[in-house]
């Protein structure tokens, strides 16, 4: 279970063999079924969760109407970032769209990390990077393609997420209705 986070870790700092099987033990496994929240909108974030397997999404609502803002896969990162950093309450939703499993860390613990060793520090700006980096370039793609090039896009990236997410939260997260997802699915 550990092996995808260690890998990942690994990938970010050059942490000893030692170091993370003392920091490990810290991510505890938790397990969302299908629907189950992971955090939700109006709560101080306070756990950050690296998906071991199943499918996530964080989503927000405005006027009753549901806008999906991500999908969370398997070896990625699901925290509301602004609520978990500022320690105000969450604008986003995240939420189980199939069961899923993941290695949870509370906000103390990681600070905790971060005060006793550099590489954890380095791990935290490298993921608050990709994250901010990875807005961007579905803020400017959404506002630079067609419906039909960002489905298109879509199903090229996220195969997986086509067969388990509700059509509705893909069309919401490619900001077109329902209804022009449907026609655009007729054609490719």
């Amino acid at each position: 279970m550990y092996d995808s986070l260690r890998q990942l870790l690994n990938t970010l700092a050059p942490f000893s063999q030692e170091e993370l099987e003392k920091s490990l033990p810290l991510f505890r496994p938790v397990r969302l079924a299908k629907n189950e929240f992971f955090n939700s909108a109006g709560r101080i974030s306070l756990r950050l969760g690296f998906l071991v397997n199943g499918l996530l999404r964080s989503f927000y609502n405005l006027q009753d109407k549901e806008t999906t803002t991500f999908f969370e896969l398997p070896g990625e990162i699901a925290v509301d970032l602004k609520s978990f950093v500022q320690r105000k309450p969450s604008i986003e939703t995240i939420q189980a769209i199939t069961d899923s499993q993941l290695l949870v860390i509370s906000r103390r613990e990681l600070y905790m990390l971060y005060e006793q060793n550099w590489k954890w520090q380095q791990v935290g700006r490298l993921l608050v990077e990709s994250a901010y980096f990875r807005m961007e370039d579905r803020s400017i793609f959404l506002q630079t393609h067609s419906a039909h090039d960002r489905y298109a896009r879509f199903l090229a990236e996220y195969p997986e997420v086509v067969k388990q997410a509700p059509l509705y939260q893909v069309a919401s997260f490619l900001g077109i209705s329902p209804e022009t997802l449907s026609r655009i699915r007729k054609t490719v």
